[in-house]
């Protein structure tokens, strides 16, 4: 009975520690990204599967009746953007924002190209 009690005990204290873990996970690299085939949505386009891309400009719009997809644009075009919920961390984005977006190209077959995020930043 003893060890039954230590190990509720236990749990009971592990358990605020294992809720709280999530809000500690913010932070990591801020800087440049290597290897990176282009910075902008016209060099994008031009490239193949998976090549790593960094854009900045601004998300001006959801598709209709798809959650993690948009419409993302530069100086120098528009490109469709698959962004998932956990990528965007919890910001929100309006079109006025500016944001830097590291993601790699998707060219499915007999399908606009698109851009995969993996992650986003807004900049200020």
């Amino acid at each position: 009975m003893k060890y039954l009690r230590s190990i509720a005990l236990l749990a009971a204290l592990a358990a605020p520690v294992a809720f709280a873990a999530p809000a500690l996970a913010a932070g990591g690299f801020s800087g440049p990204v290597s290897g990176v085939q282009a910075d902008t949505v016209a060099k994008a386009l031009t490239l193949g599967d998976d090549a790593p891309v960094v854009l900045t400009g601004n998300i001006v719009s959801q598709v209709a009746g798809k959650k993690d997809k948009f419409i993302f644009k530069d100086a120098t075009g528009e490109v469709r953007m698959e962004i998932d919920r956990k990528v965007f961390a919890g910001q929100s984005v309006t079109p006025g924002d500016t944001v830097r977006i590291v993601g790699k190209v998707d060219k499915d077959l007999g399908k606009d190209v698109k851009i995969e995020a993996k992650s986003l930043e807004i900049v200020k």
